[in-house]
């Protein structure tokens, strides 16, 4: 565990430091589906400029929202700290998947991309990484480098605490 020292000069634990952190990996489908939706919002705002108004700004401000809706639900960074994974959304957003309730962590088939029954944040058919849970819905994942990943994430879920050991 980090320790720091306050200005006192006494000893203070850090249990929440990073370890390890990837940014996902986005396909192209993906950016071509989502650039694609934003487009149609906006040419279509476009063309009811000469017919209809309010039908013209509502559908600008569809295109402002699915813009902001994108931003905040898809996966920025995922980080693996010395006791819990933290998936990183956009703006203050993130999700906390403790170590302690993580079973394993394996790569995944591409098809786990687009169909899972759990928590899906995978960006990429390629690099899929399925998070097994104790307790909770599972989690796929979509890391640049898959291999360094796992290997980080192993890595601090064989150095936590016996006492934190999922049974």
């Amino acid at each position: 565990m980090e320790v720091s020292h306050s200005s006192s000069g006494a000893e203070i634990e850090n249990p929440a430091y990073l370890v390890y952190e990837d940014i996902p990996r986005y396909d192209l489908w993906l950016k071509l589906i989502l650039g694609a939706i934003l487009a149609l919002t906006l040419v279509l705002g476009i063309i009811l400029l000469s017919t209809d108004l309010t039908a013209a700004w509502a559908m600008f401000g569809v295109t402002v929202f699915d813009a902001l809706l994108f931003k905040a639900i898809m996966p920025q960074r995922y980080q693996i700290y010395h006791d819990r994974l933290k998936i990183v959304l956009g703006g203050p957003c993130a999700l906390n998947i403790p170590l302690s309730s993580i079973r394993e962590a394996r790569s995944a088939p591409g098809r786990k991309a687009f169909a899972y029954w759990g928590v899906r944040f995978a960006t990429s058919s390629k690099n899929v990484v399925e998070i097994v849970r104790n307790k909770g819905l599972n989690v796929v994942i979509s890391p640049a480098n898959r291999d360094a990943f796992l290997e980080q994430l192993s890595q601090a879920l064989k150095a936590m605490p016996k006492a934190e050991l999922p049974r």
